[in-house]
């Protein structure tokens, strides 16, 4: 039986030809600058990086991904997926999907950690005031003001943070330089007043967050 967060059945279903060449575009939107002006394959970022920060970025674009629509059958691979394979996925699974299908990436400040159990993030490119987040693996590494990069999705009664398909990942704190987050809190909001708007609302793309993680 699936888990809660376990988006293997709809990963396979990116095998699909359709929706490959959908996420190939989604793909080269996230990544297409950096490895342009490094003359780059995604392999060499992996080198570089290490695989799983690679994967956590591959994930951000995945992510993405599974908030937009396009002009195929089904016009949202978690609409159609759900639709065609809803059946194999236990209600929580399912639950989890959809909240991914809304979700907004952002740049978040936490504060009030307690580790193991939650902390509370306040949008730095929304505003906002704080909320309440329940995260069990991030809080032991997190200090007070980090700013992380990450997705946060109600899932039943509580808001679950999801560092984009990371939760397995090494390293789960985006330690930033202040003047560098700042600058970067500039950038990400100027993404999100001119970038595409749809289903997902502002779209931040994972070159502005690599930026933000290793500036």
């Amino acid at each position: 039986m699936p888990t809660s967060h376990d988006l293997k059945g709809l990963m396979k279903f990116l095998a699909r030809e359709e929706w490959r060449e959908c996420f190939d575009e989604v793909f080269y939107d996230h990544f297409g600058p950096v490895l342009d002006a490094g003359d780059m394959d995604f392999e060499d970022i992996a080198e570089i990086l290490g695989d799983d920060w690679a994967m956590t970025l591959w994930g951000c674009a995945f992510e993405d991904f599974l908030t937009q629509d396009f002009e195929v059958e089904g016009g949202n691979i978690v609409d159609e997926y759900l639709k065609r394979r809803g059946w194999k996925e236990n209600a929580q699974a399912k639950n989890y999907m959809k909240a991914l299908r809304t979700s907004v990436m952002s740049l978040y400040e936490v504060s009030e950690i307690v580790p193991g159990k939650s902390l509370a993030a306040r949008d730095l490119v929304r505003g906002g005031d704080p909320i309440a987040v329940s995260e069990g693996t991030a809080t032991s590494t997190l200090k007070q003001w980090d700013r992380i990069a990450a997705r946060i999705v109600p899932v039943g009664h509580k808001r679950l943070r999801r560092r984009p398909s990371a939760v397995h990942a090494a390293g789960h704190r985006c330690a930033v330089r202040w003047p560098a987050a700042d600058v970067r809190q500039k950038e990400c909001e100027e993404a999100a007043g001119h970038q595409g708007r749809g289903a997902s609302g502002r779209r931040l793309h994972v070159h502005a967050f690599m930026a933000v993680r290793y500036a």
